[in-house]
């Protein structure tokens, strides 16, 4: 028997959706995407994981734009394939319908249409095939097989979207918001060879997925200096301090482990598979007492002419304290047939910790040449990214190459023309933002005013 891939793509796009995801990033910068995501610039990210920079004068280095606004000629692609008045009936949401493809909209989720896509990534699209005998099961993925993890995977993230934080004499004090975020899941052995493998199912065998998941998020009042501690402008160390004292507004963890047992037949009797859930979730809500905690980012940067080297550590010792959490256990519970909590605490302490973050990066510049190169280990993974900018004149000539948290390498080629106090950029590159292994190729375009 053979049906379509629908059939249980649900279940694995679940399972495959954080892999890709993992701090890959997306972006909106024509430029950055012309370099493989390579920065030459000291603000934005840069300047996030390194206080240091915020000191260095801005004619420092070449091409530092006041704003980039993308182009999003990606949305125009998908508004055409896929139309607003109608969504209702299309069949990327519509579940109903035959060509529903639940990984093509995971994909989707993961790789918001802002650019155009000159080469999407290959989908899996074929059959399942099911193997249904009196006491066997078994399924065969096809060309869906390879999202299946074999190790740990997930989405994590690490951001701050809001950064207000004015300057006076190389002091600066503000507040900012801090987002974090990871979902992690880890098929047991059983499983993977079930669905990877092709194995036929066992009798008396658990069949699961152990998972942990912890989403947080607030604000920070912060303050700091940066400043030039020896030398000149043409030759100097420069050193950046902040310290913030994080306020949580909201957070949720859930550890546990779900799946189905199965019995000593495959097919027999009311009920040939028992379910197991074993949940212990926690969180603090909005108008909770508040979370607490402190920490601190420091960077050093050495400027010698056209060169710029710096290192950076941000949100050291940032642990968060929650004073007021309620903590649930659930399993699922056979007689009931349904998941129920069998204890809440309420009025719990809980402690959580933001990652971690180290870069290190240089920028060179040179008679109208700027190389600059990257190695950022956010506490969820490490990228790596090299970039090379040519200006003759107006035009920009630009490529790059880099190494994303998948561990695959990652190319990027553009232009940009500088029109008086605006430069118009485009460029191509690849990414692996989507379950598929093999890249997809994108055309960025961006509008930069300096």
């Amino acid at each position: 028997m053979r049906l379509p891939a629908v059939t249980l793509g649900t279940a694995v796009a679940v399972l495959g959706m954080a892999s890709p995801a993992l701090g890959q990033g997306l972006m909106f910068n024509a430029r950055a995407a012309s370099m493989a995501g390579a920065s030459l610039t000291l603000g934005g990210s840069v300047q996030r994981y390194n206080p240091a920079y915020r000191a260095i004068p801005r004619h420092q280095i070449p091409g530092q734009s006041k704003i980039t606004i993308p182009g999003p000629i990606g949305l125009i692609q998908f508004l055409e394939q896929h139309p607003i008045s109608r969504l209702s009936s299309d069949p990327m949401f519509n579940p109903d319908s035959a060509g529903f493809n639940p990984i093509a909209l995971v994909d989707l989720i993961l790789n918001p249409p802002i650019f155009y896509e000159l080469r999407p990534a290959p989908l899996p699209n074929n059959d399942v095939a099911f193997g249904i005998g009196k006491d066997s099961l078994s399924v065969n993925l096809g060309a869906t097989q390879h999202i299946i993890p074999a190790d740990e995977f997930g989405i994590a993230g690490s951001s701050r979207p809001l950064d207000i934080e004015p300057s006076f004499h190389g002091f600066h004090a503000g507040i900012m918001m801090w987002l974090h975020d990871e979902v992690r899941f880890q098929l047991n052995d059983s499983l993977l060879a079930f669905l990877k493998e092709g194995h036929p199912a066992e009798h008396n065998t658990v069949y699961g997925i152990q998972d942990s998941a912890i989403a947080e998020g607030g604000v920070a009042p912060s303050i700091g200096y940066s400043g030039r501690i020896y030398g000149d402008d043409n030759r100097g160390l420069y050193f950046g301090v902040s310290a913030h004292y994080y306020i949580g507004a909201v957070y949720g963890t859930s550890v546990g482990f779900a799946g189905i047992t199965t019995g000593d037949t495959i097919f027999a009797g009311p009920n040939p598979v028992t379910p197991s859930v074993n949940d212990v979730t926690g969180y603090s809500r909005w108008g909770n007492r508040a979370g607490h905690g402190y920490g601190g980012d420091v960077g050093f940067a050495w400027v010698s002419g056209p060169l710029v080297i710096g290192f950076g550590v941000s949100d050291i010792g940032a642990t968060i304290t929650w004073p007021d959490t309620r903590i649930d256990s659930q399993r699922y519970d056979t007689t009931a047939n349904r998941i129920s909590t069998y204890s809440s605490v309420i009025h719990v302490e809980s402690k959580t910790k933001l990652p971690t973050s180290y870069l290190a990066n240089l920028i060179y510049n040179l008679d109208g040449t700027t190389i600059g190169a990257d190695v950022l280990d956010n506490g969820l993974g490490t990228t790596l990214h090299v970039g090379v900018e040519q200006r003759i004149g107006i035009l920009a000539l630009r490529g790059g190459i880099g190494r994303d948290e998948r561990k695959l390498v990652q190319f990027g080629a553009g232009v940009g023309i500088r029109i008086g106090p605006m430069s118009l950029d485009a460029g191509v590159g690849t990414h692996s933002n989507a379950l598929s292994d093999q890249r997809g190729m994108l055309l960025a375009t961006s509008l930069s005013i300096y």
